[in-house]
């Protein structure tokens, strides 16, 4: 019997009710329909019009900031507050697919297949992987009380401190990837793990009724887009790049939190005055 022959999924979501019609995104501001970037317009926009019988719900900074502080405990809302918006949001999605249950998306994916024509009947979670690399993070669809995304929200709460030196990226597609193996096949598996582990993971999703996933090749090949030359929509000709530097986003690694720059602002006086000492003295 090789290795992968001893993958099984160690889960039951049979409990759980159906997927409920509700699509979330994130942005700054709510006004994001009107623009006319390619990026929106085959994102967003396709998504509400092609999904007439869903909810799309936008929410903005503050709106972000509300549900966190009204559904965290005050020490993990503590640890987060002061953090950048990137790694606000990462653990809001979280917590609204399992306290709500629906579909999330990140703003910069494309789309042109409804949802009506993804979701299967009994399917309870769908889980896209990007590529061979991992499961995809920036897409999540799932009934409500899902105890996979309980177990990521769990670990993102015990591994996240006032200050993370491993810094935002950690929190997300690795602690992702590892927490959502433990919860499905009972064990963590770092990103990357392999092909043969990645097609064995997508062979028992696929056979398990109230399971889906698919194999991602971002941005031209997923879950819910299939490129077609003949129906993109050109809009504004703005690619993703200029579409965030038209719309003042700075990428998620650049910066620093509010937290590292207070402590930053009480090292150097604090290291100035040793050196005057030391040098004085």
């Amino acid at each position: 019997m090789s290795k992968n022959d001893q993958i099984v999924i160690k889960i039951d979501l049979s409990a759980l009710d159906a997927i409920p019609k509700i699509i979330y995104i994130s942005w700054k501001t709510k006004d994001i329909l009107n623009n006319q970037s390619p990026v929106i317009l085959n994102g967003i926009t396709n998504l509400k019009e092609l999904n007439p019988g869903y909810t799309l719900e936008i929410s903005d900074d503050d709106d972000i900031e509300i549900y966190l502080k009204e559904h965290l405990k005050s020490w993990d809302y503590i640890k987060i507050k002061n953090k950048k918006i990137v790694e606000k949001v990462d653990l809001w999605r979280l917590l609204k697919i399992y306290n709500e249950g629906g579909i999330y998306v990140d703003i910069d994916r494309y789309c042109n297949i409804p949802f009506d024509d993804i979701i299967k009947k009994d399917s309870k979670c769908i889980l896209p992987t990007y590529q061979d690399v991992d499961f995809s993070q920036d897409i999540m669809i799932s009934a409500k009380g899902n105890p996979i995304f309980k177990k990521v929200i769990d670990r993102n709460l015990k591994k996240r401190m006032l200050l993370n030196p491993r810094g935002v990226f950690h929190l997300g597609p690795p602690l992702y990837m590892r927490a959502v193996t433990k919860a499905v096949f009972g064990k963590s598996y770092k990103r990357k793990p392999g092909k043969e582990v990645m097609e064995k993971f997508r062979e028992l999703l696929t056979n398990d009724k109230h399971f889906q996933t698919y194999k991602e090749l971002l941005p031209n090949d997923s879950l819910i887009y299939k490129h077609d030359e003949t129906t993109f929509k050109k809009g504004n000709g703005l690619d993703k790049d200029n579409f965030y530097k038209s719309q003042n986003i700075k990428t998620w690694s650049s910066g620093y939190d509010t937290n590292t720059l207070i402590l930053i602002s009480i090292l150097i006086p604090v290291l100035i005055i040793f050196l005057l000492i030391k040098f004085i003295f």
